[in-house]
């Protein structure tokens, strides 16, 4: 065990110098809420104040709790739309719910991380998905918070951790994959072949990633919809090669450049980097959408014919 964390803990140096550095016998000096402003993390400072958390987290009576806070850049890499809606007054049910998404009790160390780990916000009913990732060679090289990029971690404060990372998780997961599949308006054609053929129970257990083609990748030449339509063989054999048995946000295959991830299929899903991710040579047109179960991932092509 003891040898275990060693690792993690060298892995983590090379990973987070800054968050390093710190006296590990130092006593700390400020609250979440003031520690915050001390890491130069106003924005999201301001949006506690505004929804109020500033004062759960500025009383060491109501500790321990871990904050996973986003970077001054994450907000700045925000959509305009998420933008406007977190400056808007009118939307405080939203910017409330964002922040709540962003805390969760106790103090949980960066040390303790483990894969697919499922932690409770206090956004009730929604936890945050941790997981380390590993590069092409095997060796842990990211963790991540619900894909989020973890930038610096373990910043203690007198009651609790801040651990800032590189995204704003404004994406709270709400549906299963195949609830998610049923209602959006991209997937239609996807939607009917689980209507006509099923699908593989798998895509509704935990952890699970689903590379779900877009309608117009079915109208790619070469494919032949209608006879896919009466073929439950074929329909089911889509869903296993598109569905991964484990969580891989987009972070996460980034560093998989040139290598590749094994489908339930048991088939081999190649990553390349080049203006983005390619799975099999298709494209991400949506991704990172978190799920109860996991993550999916919106493609242009269907990754086997």
């Amino acid at each position: 065990m003891l040898g275990t964390i060693s690792i993690v803990f060298l892995v983590a140096t090379s990973l987070f110098p800054q968050s390093c550095e710190a006296d590990s016998n130092s006593t700390p000096k400020w609250d979440i809420y003031d520690l915050l402003d001390s890491l130069g993390l106003k924005t999201f400072s301001g949006l506690l104040e505004s929804t109020g958390f500033m004062y759960m987290l500025s009383d060491d009576a109501q500790g321990p709790f871990t904050v996973y806070a986003p970077s001054e850049d994450a907000f700045t890499n925000l959509p305009p739309s998420i933008v406007k809606k977190l400056q808007n007054d009118d939307n405080w049910s939203f910017v409330h719910d964002v922040i709540a998404y962003h805390i969760t009790r106790g103090n949980l160390s960066f040390l303790n991380w483990t894969t697919n780990m499922m932690v409770p916000t206090l956004l009730d009913g929604k936890s945050i998905r941790l997981n380390i990732y590993k590069n092409k060679t095997g060796e842990p090289s990211l963790m991540s918070a619900s894909g989020a990029t973890l930038i610096k971690a373990d910043q203690e404060a007198t009651n609790g951790v801040i651990q800032v990372i590189n995204k704003v998780l404004y994406n709270i997961p709400d549906e299963t994959a195949s609830n998610y599949i049923q209602v959006n308006s991209r997937l239609r054609r996807l939607a009917m072949l689980m209507q006509v053929g099923g699908y593989p129970e798998s895509l509704d257990k935990q952890n699970v990633t689903f590379f779900a083609p877009s309608d117009e990748a079915f109208q790619e030449p070469g494919q032949n919809f209608t006879r896919l339509l009466t073929n439950s063989t074929k329909i089911q054999d889509l869903f296993r090669n598109h569905t991964v048995n484990n969580t891989f946000y987009t972070n996460g295959m980034q560093i998989l450049d040139g290598g590749f991830i094994t489908s339930l299929a048991g088939s081999k899903l190649n990553i390349r980097i080049d203006k983005g991710i390619n799975v099999n040579g298709a494209s991400l047109i949506e991704e990172d959408i978190s799920l109860t179960n996991g993550v999916i991932h919106i493609v242009d092509k269907l990754l086997f014919s």
